[in-house]
């Protein structure tokens, strides 16, 4: 689908730049502490729906449509949100939680995906959060979706991941087939413990909203090996059990400048639809 006719026009030269009162959200003006919970803290408050938020982090650029990795502060609304029963759900098809694959030799990740109208992104360099998320006639989220392999030290590993480091990324940005995403890794993994998660988003690349606190997962992660698991998590077959070392980085240690710097990169740093395989992702594109 051509996202330039999926995503519906918002703004236009005659709507007034100035904040119309109608749009005001009374509830902003509310701290949520007229009935005091234990350990629950106030609210920000506003009574002109935070319009000029940003003043107050002077020391921040504006988002401006740009990944900027020191930190910024984005103008842009939330947006359209939607309904309990259109909520965007994913599960992996393959592979499966569990499952173990042969070590450095190509596969296909497949991800079922429903309530989200896929094949919808905008361009990561210069519309990042520049948009509020939209809903299609349906009101279905209008987006896309991304999967992130990260290796582990075993699959009993209990510390946090590095969100800086990964194995694979891919940004899927085509239609679903019969409600199907896939990624091809076209030079498999190395022998080692795995997680693979699934990064739901609507056209301007900010995760999806929901509208209620309490629901389940709007993503799925499972976890995998590489080669021949032994019953400890570890791995053997092609190698030793990963080290620490080797899941922080996995191919290189090189920061990657661009959208696709990695193994199976298209167009060098702004290849949109390339692999990044192996190394960090610091890159301004979408993948």
């Amino acid at each position: 689908m051509n996202p330039i006719v999926c995503c519906r026009a918002v703004f236009s030269d005659n709507i007034p730049s100035a904040l119309d009162t109608k749009v005001i959200a009374t509830g902003f003006s509310n701290n949520g502490q007229d009935v005091p919970t234990e350990g629950q803290v106030a609210s920000l408050t506003s009574s002109n729906n935070f319009i000029n938020f940003c003043l107050t982090v002077p020391n921040l650029p504006i988002t401006n449509g740009k990944q900027i990795e020191t930190g910024s502060c984005n103008p842009a609304p939330i947006g359209v949100i939607p309904s309990v029963d259109k909520m965007p759900s994913s599960k992996f098809t393959n592979p499966k939680n569990g499952d173990v694959i042969s070590a450095n030799v190509p596969f296909t990740i497949r991800m079922a995906i429903q309530n989200l109208q896929t094949g919808a992104f905008v361009n990561a360099q210069q519309n990042y959060f520049s948009a509020p998320q939209q809903l299609n006639g349906a009101g279905t989220i209008i987006g896309h979706s991304h999967v992130v392999v990260e290796q582990l030290t075993s699959l009993s590993q209990t510390t946090p991941t590095d969100p800086k480091k990964f194995a694979f990324f891919k940004g899927l940005n085509g239609v679903a087939a019969n409600g199907i995403l896939s990624a091809d890794v076209a030079s498999g993994l190395p022998a080692g413990a795995y997680r693979l998660c699934s990064i739901n988003a609507s056209a301007n690349h900010q995760p999806v909203i929901a509208p209620i606190a309490q629901h389940g997962s709007l993503d799925d992660c499972i976890y995998f090996t590489a080669g021949n698991a032994n019953t400890s998590g570890n791995v053997n077959a092609g190698g030793a059990a990963a080290t620490s070392t080797q899941a922080a980085t996995p191919a290189t240690t090189k920061a990657n400048n661009g959208e696709n710097n990695g193994a199976n990169g298209n167009r060098g740093g702004r290849g949109r639809f390339g692999n990044n395989q192996g190394g960090r992702n610091r890159g301004r594109g979408h993948q």
